[in-house]
């Protein structure tokens, strides 16, 4: 993945903190954690955190990496860790595609690349 943020930048472009949504995040790489091709920004480092202790409290919606169909996550979700990075899935069907070729769903360009769900 390229890195998104002089991109992020040049487009003025705010976001709230994941963890404190009455914070604005910094677009910052250092603020940065990425689950599946979801990408989310923080107000500290403090804030992430206490993301990386529980990111499901967090997060609500992921995109699945091979249909790239937003959904809504659970504990229950599917969960597959790759490269450092964890993927949930909407089904066991799409871990298991996911699976049968990992590296040709690890780096899709995702039509929502940044987390802003409330």
């Amino acid at each position: 993945m390229q890195d998104p943020e002089p991109y992020l930048r040049a487009l003025n472009l705010t976001v709230p903190c994941v963890v404190y949504p009455k914070k604005k995040a910094r677009i910052d790489s250092s603020l940065r954690r990425v689950i599946g091709h979801d990408i989310f920004y923080f107000s500290s480092g403090q804030a992430m955190k206490q993301f990386d202790r529980d990111p499901l409290r967090y997060v609500k919606r992921l995109s699945d990496p091979v249909t790239n169909d937003r959904f809504r996550v659970t504990r229950s979700s599917p969960k597959v860790e790759y490269r450092k990075r964890a993927y949930y899935f909407a089904s066991t069907g799409e871990q298991a595609t996911f699976d049968g070729d990992r590296d040709k769903f690890r780096d899709r360009r995702s039509a929502s690349m940044l987390e802003i769900d409330p």
